[in-house]
């Protein structure tokens, strides 16, 4: 116990040393006091949610924060073994051979049950793991610093993306990083940490591409396009057709009011006829990811579960149901609902959300194009994600998860719209 300690406080006062010092992390405004107080808050919050998740649910298998953990801490034995099948497993190479077969057999959540076509993430979160037992001797929340380390590096890239068009950057900051769910569930060690932290370059890196464009900025942006596609892949999809709008701004002289109905007519359009040109089954894939939600309800019986409509496996059940989807994704669970603590946070965090929505609408300033193409990128991203959770999602505690990128995306759109300068609290104390 005393070396788990001594060894987490060196690696955590080495993070607090380097981190002042990162560029991006430099131009947020803060002092290094500042920015190292705000770290190890976040730190401390993932620490409280590994305390949480072990007392309040007990068993290991089934949590998230230490099942992943735990494959990896098999996967670290192979290692001791034979390095070169860890390094294989642990960089996808020749992963059909038999040492590689025995080592990930072992592994009890390396594959899921259900895949519908998508890059299977258990396998992120648990080489992520993997990688940094190598130096972690079995501390967890060595884990937690790196993990954390990653996510805080993320929204700063996010905020440097969007910190020219008019937006306090402190604010925008402070907002993201200490709104509940956003700070529960990217400070522990989850596949959502890393999301942020992918998120984050992709955005930036993807603004940058499109306004200057160079080989750099291109490689990066399809180096964590690649890395969110191993994430959540429906959440780097709808990123990139958001900055598909921003690119179509770029080329064209079509004013907004015309440019963005057409791209949302032509996207919807252009994905119902690949579906069927390149038979890839989208309907049938909502059907199938909600079918099996609908089927481990009825076997493990969880207390946030709530009734949803059940889909089809055709476009029109997809486009009836979008409303439906969309409003249970963006605002439920309502407080009535709420049968656990992590559902009843999370509906005074919808209520958190709606009122800063509604100082930012009362405080709004008048949009430049820049803003306002910004606004209509991330806005359609939003609602890709908040379609895809509220069409497959009948349980509260994954629904919450699922929406994390939806709401970063919508706090960055009040930060645009709100005019700070007619907010004298905010006056005194971001300027």
């Amino acid at each position: 116990m005393l070396f788990n300690i001594s060894y987490l406080i060196f690696w955590w006062l080495i993070l607090l040393w380097i981190l002042p010092k990162i560029g991006l992390v430099k131009n947020l405004g803060f002092s290094n006091l500042q920015i190292q107080g705000l770290f190890s808050l976040k730190v401390l919050v993932g620490i409280g949610f590994t305390l949480f998740y072990h007392y309040y649910y007990g068993s290991r298998n089934t949590t998230d924060a230490f099942r992943f953990y735990d494959d990896a801490n098999l996967l670290f034995e192979v290692f001791k073994n034979d390095p070169l099948t860890y390094s294989k497993v642990i960089f996808g190479i020749d992963m059909q051979s038999e040492s590689v077969i025995h080592a990930t057999d072992q592994l009890n959540n390396w594959y899921k049950n259900h895949l519908h076509g998508v890059f299977n993430d258990n396998m992120t979160i648990i080489r992520f793991n993997a990688l940094v037992r190598l130096f972690s001797f079995d501390v967890y929340h060595i884990h937690t610093l790196i993990i954390n380390l990653l996510a805080f590096l993320g929204l700063a890239a996010l905020i440097n993306a969007i910190k020219n068009i008019g937006i306090n950057s402190k604010l925008t900051f402070l907002s993201i990083l200490l709104f509940p769910g956003v700070i529960f569930w990217s400070s522990a060690v989850l596949k959502e940490s890393l999301l942020v932290f992918v998120m984050g370059y992709l955005i930036y890196y993807g603004l940058r591409t499109i306004s200057s464009f160079n080989l750099k900025h291109l490689g990066f942006l399809l180096l964590f396009l690649l890395l969110g596609l191993t994430i959540k892949s429906y959440v780097a999809i709808s990123i990139i057709v958001g900055f598909g709008l921003l690119l179509a701004f770029k080329l064209t002289s079509l004013k907004s009011r015309i440019l963005i109905p057409m791209y949302l007519l032509l996207g919807i359009g252009l994905v119902i006829l690949m579906d069927f040109l390149l038979k890839l089954k989208i309907p049938e894939r909502f059907y199938q990811k909600q079918h099996d939600f609908l089927n481990e309800i009825a076997l493990s019986k969880p207390g946030s579960a709530f009734e949803l409509f059940i889909l089809e496996p055709k476009w029109n059940s997809l486009l009836a149901t979008a409303p439906y989807a969309f409003s249970n994704a963006l605002f439920r669970p309502f407080i009535w609902e709420a049968h656990s603590v992590i559902s009843l946070v999370a509906s005074f965090e919808i209520l958190l959300l709606i009122s800063l929505a509604i100082i930012a609408f009362w405080f709004r300033k008048r949009l430049n194009k820049q803003q306002t193409q910004i606004i209509a990128s991330f806005s359609i991203s939003v609602v890709i994600i908040l379609l895809i959770a509220g069409w497959v999602t009948p349980v509260f505690g994954a629904l919450v998860r699922y929406k994390i990128p939806a709401l970063i995306l919508l706090l960055i759109i009040l930060n645009i719209l709100v005019d700070t300068k007619k907010i004298p609290f905010i006056q005194k104390w971001f300027y």
